[in-house]
């Protein structure tokens, strides 16, 4: 699969995370300001089999175990799993970043058009390894998991016009989220998503 039908491939699996929430008992109250559970966690490899459930952590997690929760492959302008996973120029540290959301149902479509229109930008940054998004329909959340190759190129992408443009109806599209960022090292990537949950459970919400 190309990096550009990959990249497409991201959006189509957004409207997965919309699918069963609005169903789903206590979906129409907003959770408390620390949340109630932990979400399972995935296998190493990244491709989406629990290994696990969560449990109650008052960490602002959803109160939903996300066991059904599925990843995209982790791939970027910077890491080609079909080509000897990391691109030269290598590096000994990177900078990886990850967001969690409890999306509202009700503003699905728009949330949609605004990632989609996050795409294009966030393949062109010349500073990006990879990335990742992942979705659970049963609990009506959505992650990301970012690599970059300085500090620098991933505030670009988070200044860009685009991305500012969806930071700003952050509370319009969800009822909470959790951003945070940390160094990694060369010998530590791909990330698996495991760490990345793990990164977020730890990380204090952001509203």
């Amino acid at each position: 699969m190309s990096i550009c039908t990959y990249a497409r491939s991201i959006t189509l699996t957004l409207p997965l995370a919309f699918t069963a929430c609005a169903g789903q008992p206590g979906s129409d109250s907003e959770p408390d300001s620390v949340g109630s559970s932990t979400a399972g966690t995935l296998d190493s490899t990244g491709t989406g089999e629990p290994t696990g459930t969560g449990d109650s952590t008052g960490t602002g997690e959803p109160a939903c175990v996300e066991d059904d929760l599925m990843p995209m492959p982790f791939a970027g302008p910077g890491y080609d799993p079909a080509n000897g996973g990391l691109q030269e120029p290598l590096q000994d540290k990177y900078v990886a970043s990850t967001t969690f959301l409890v999306l509202r149902p009700e503003t699905a479509e728009e949330f949609i058009q605004t990632v989609g229109a996050m795409i294009p930008v966030l393949m062109a940054n010349q500073g990006l390894v990879g990335f990742s998004t992942a979705t659970s329909a049963k609990c009506g959340t959505a992650r990301t998991l970012t690599v970059w190759r300085d500090q620098m190129a991933m505030m670009n992408f988070v200044s860009s016009d685009e991305h500012v443009a969806g930071m700003t109806r952050a509370q319009e599209f969800s009822t909470t989220g959790t951003v945070t960022s940390w160094e990694v090292t060369r010998a530590e990537l791909p990330l698996t998503w495991e760490t990345a949950m793990a990164k977020a459970t730890a990380a204090t919400p952001s509203y």
